[in-house]
């Protein structure tokens, strides 16, 4: 179509890493944060949250995500918010909760009780602290799983209507018959980039 296919791939970028990154960090943060408080508060609040996290693992996660871009919105925002609500009592929760049962007994939290700390206090000032060597590793690794995830559904016809992104162009190359023209390279530049946000991310958590 004459069209520069370079341009595409570098408007993908910034809009791809964005996904990932907003989308690791909504999630792991969030989680964190949530399994502290349950721990913290313990008693049903606790147990809540670990009756909701089991429901939500045994959920299809990209199923619901398909009938979302299928029913309602095919918006990268849409689709970032669902990711997110539904990666927030991820099995991730279960790990972090082991840790501040842990954390919770140390003697310094006894301490911060003992001078009159705040519940809030400690758990935003000294249990999540003591997690976030942890978080880091599976920060990292989840941003390019959750790239993918955006360009498996872009592939599937449920991308961003307006936003170029790369699954989108490899969907355009498939609907162009590139792959009976002999185009391969219109799906292999995107598949190439695709690979290398993984192999980058899989190198930085190492």
């Amino acid at each position: 179509q004459r069209r520069d296919l370079g341009i595409a791939l570098l408007w993908g970028t910034p809009i791809a890493l964005s996904f990932g990154l907003l989308a690791a960090l909504g999630t792991t943060v969030t989680t964190m944060v949530i399994a502290a408080i349950g721990v913290w508060y313990a008693g049903w609040l606790d147990s809540l949250i670990q009756r909701v996290t089991e429901v939500n693992l045994v959920l299809p996660f990209l199923s619901i995500l398909i009938m979302v871009g299928a029913f309602y919105s095919r918006s990268i925002w849409v689709i970032l918010g669902v990711t997110i609500l539904l990666g927030i009592f991820g099995g991730s929760i279960i790990t972090y909760r082991s840790v501040f049962l842990q954390v919770k007994e140390s003697a310094y939290i006894e301490a911060a009780r003992a001078y009159g700390a705040g519940n809030m206090r400690i758990i935003m000032l000294y249990l999540i602290p003591r997690i976030i060597p942890l978080l880091i590793p599976q920060l990292v690794t989840l941003i390019p799983s959750y790239v993918f995830l955006e360009a498996s559904l872009a592939v599937l016809g449920l991308g961003d209507p307006v936003l170029p992104t790369w699954g989108k162009v490899i969907t355009d190359a498939i609907g162009n018959g590139a792959l009976y023209q002999g185009n391969y390279y219109w799906i292999l530049e995107p598949a190439f980039l695709l690979m290398l946000t993984g192999l980058a991310f899989a190198m930085l958590g190492f």
